[in-house]
């Protein structure tokens, strides 16, 4: 990733996104004076830092213009694809969690089918992290009613749908983003990132999890 963006921008950044100094440095994993030193053209940062910070506004729907400004993006996008697209799709999960932490909604859920194409060592890692952080956030998983696959109950709160409304198509919803995972010949995830349409998927979540059964494990 070329670093195109300056301190200024970066300033002008966490305003429109209503962010502190803190804020932002909590999400790449820096202290609040090494962020407020950069941010105040005091200081340096490293190629891996810079990097981190344009990712994580680049996630948070943030363009960097050629006049050193700044504007938000009409609609961000991202497409993961294959085996490895689904590992950088879950890190992202993962990194959302860990930073950002706040609600998880995840729907249409077959776990069998999402560890075969997760692969089981990624899918096992995957789980030991988000359990190591369970405290940042609460994760909630719709799946098929009669489904006893709970593999990621050590993070997350199961519930039963009825097998009419179920669909192949799993949805997540975390932070401001909408993600659709297609389990076609090619593994397919589709990331839409945009506040309103995150929190109108979630509203409708919402509904379907009061609706919701609790698993009957007896």
């Amino acid at each position: 990733m070329t670093i195109i963006f300056s301190p200024s921008q970066i300033r002008a950044a966490c305003g429109l996104l209503d962010w502190s100094a803190s804020d932002l440095a909590g999400r790449i994993g820096v202290s609040k004076q090494m962020m407020s030193a950069y941010l105040a053209s005091k200081t340096g940062m490293s190629a891996q830092n810079l990097e981190k910070i344009g990712h994580v506004l680049d996630m948070e729907g943030i363009d960097f213009t050629q006049d050193d400004g700044v504007k938000r993006k009409s609609l961000k996008t991202q497409t993961f694809r294959g085996q490895g697209g689904l590992v950088q799709f879950m890190e992202l999960v993962y990194e959302a969690a860990r930073t950002q932490g706040g609600e998880f909604c995840v729907s249409n859920v077959d776990e069998t089918v999402f560890t075969e194409r997760h692969g089981k060592e990624q899918d096992d890692l995957y789980t030991q992290k988000m359990a190591a952080i369970r405290g940042k956030f609460s994760f909630k998983v719709l799946i098929k009613e009669g489904d006893m696959n709970f593999v990621g109950s050590d993070y997350a709160e199961y519930r039963w749908m009825p097998s009419a409304y179920f669909h192949s198509v799993p949805f997540y919803v975390f932070g401001n983003s909408l993600a659709f995972l297609i389990f076609g010949e090619e593994t397919t995830v589709h990331i839409i990132h945009n506040a309103e349409i995150a929190a109108a998927q979630r509203t409708q979540f919402h509904f379907a999890w009061k609706e919701a059964k609790v698993p009957d494990v007896r």
